[in-house]
């Protein structure tokens, strides 16, 4: 149970990573 739980919360910070440098390049692209 634990392992997987930090399993989820790795995932989450790595998808929310790459959103925000996603997010962070667009706005770079729209400048």
């Amino acid at each position: 149970m634990l392992t997987l739980l930090s399993h989820f919360a790795f995932l989450t910070s790595v998808l929310t990573s790459t959103l925000a440098l996603f997010v962070g390049l667009n706005k770079i692209q729209i400048l």
